[in-house]
């Protein structure tokens, strides 16, 4: 049934073609435009929202891509927003939008159940999503940009197909490289050469490695189990292999603390939307990874959950990744496959917008524009 569906022969978007986005500052309402106030349930405490800046106002823009999230049962998924794609925008990229105007294209990712034959070799569903990101890029270069600086934003294949388009179009261009703020690249074993910030996936755009350091790259893979993992090896990583992304061991996975890089090592808890997560896959994972709990929820428009946890980068058996230990803990079950990638970006959400935030700052303020 999966290889029926012969998703390879979709052309990818070209010229001329309209983007069809997901969000973005012309659209009335998208899912990455929620309101900020907050609910934790650790201290009880609720905040407000933070004024909202004019888009015409916010001082970048964020690129975002989203993960593998299609309930389809295909190996690309059709070009529409369904119900999961707008739920994981609001999760991942929507607490950005006081940052930055948030450009998000819809694309032919693979679906969950696709990744298995394309691990497996059938050739083309990785390139068909790819190029309608591309595609919004280029349109989005052309008609949006202006000269503005750019937030990526990805996670798992979304990950992937961020590594890629940097990769090609932006780390060789001295133009846009002077554009980027900074990517946050998540859950995607973004490579670099051992010991070195660079020399990976990217030969000019570096991993950040102090606070208020932009045009750089906050990569990394939060897990909780210790156990092996799709995440954190790049001599394991097949799909990244598939895509044409360096894997081997001449490369190792990129962790970067945002502990250091916001300046902020106090402990951190998840932050999701308060709404229900679409049903399908992935919401089926996230109650298993969160039981008996489920997904933190309360009156607020987000919800901090109860437990806290602090995180180092370690390299355990050739994992490189973001170990957390919950110094407040709360009841979990982990699923051994993805043990915490489902909230990679979401455990410690308010620090990677603090990041992005000064990044932001630090970008203008170096342009003179600040």
């Amino acid at each position: 049934m999966i290889v029926g569906a012969g998703a390879p022969g979709i052309a990818a978007a070209g010229p001329g073609e309209t983007t069809r986005w997901l969000c973005s500052p012309d659209l009335v309402s998208d899912p990455c435009d929620l309101p900020s106030d907050t609910t934790d349930l650790f201290t009880g405490e609720t905040t407000a929202a933070r004024p909202r800046l004019a888009e015409a106002d916010k001082p970048v823009d964020c690129f975002y891509v989203y993960p593998t999230v299609s309930n389809q049962v295909s190996l690309n998924a059709d070009p529409v927003a369904s119900p999961e794609v707008e739920s994981i925008a609001r999760f991942q990229a929507a607490r950005f939008a006081d940052t930055c105007r948030v450009f998000a294209p819809v694309y032919r990712q693979v679906p969950l159940v696709g990744l298995p034959p394309v691990i497996a070799g059938v050739d083309g569903p990785l390139d068909v999503g790819y190029g309608d990101v591309l595609a919004a890029w280029d349109d989005y270069l052309a008609n949006d940009n202006n000269g503005r600086g750019v937030v990526f934003i990805g996670h798992s294949q979304g990950t992937m197909m961020l590594r890629k388009l940097i990769r090609e179009h932006v780390d060789p261009d001295p133009e846009l490289r002077e554009r980027l703020v900074g990517a946050f690249l998540m859950g995607g074993n973004v490579t670099t050469a051992r010991g070195s910030t660079t020399g990976g996936d990217f030969a000019s755009v570096p991993l950040c490695t102090q606070p208020d350091e932009y045009g750089c790259v906050t990569a990394y893979s939060t897990e909780l189990i210790g156990l092996p993992s799709l995440f954190g090896n790049s001599s394991l990583d097949v799909l990244s292999s598939v895509a044409g992304l360096p894997t081997g061991p001449d490369y190792q996975v990129a962790c970067t603390d945002p502990a250091v890089l916001s300046g902020n090592a106090e402990p951190v808890g998840a932050t999701v939307p308060s709404a229900p997560y679409s049903f399908g896959i992935i919401s089926l994972l996230m109650d298993y990874t969160t039981l008996p709990q489920g997904l933190p929820t309360s009156a607020s428009t987000w919800t901090t959950g109860p437990g806290r946890g602090i995180g180092r980068c370690t390299d355990t058996n050739g994992f490189h990744r973001y170990r957390v230990e919950m110094v407040v803990p709360q009841a979990v079950n982990e699923l051994p496959l993805f043990d915490t990638h489902l909230l990679d970006v979401n455990f410690g959400l308010d620090r990677l917008v603090d990041i992005a935030d000064r990044q932001s700052a630090a970008w203008r303020e170096a342009r003179g524009d600040g």
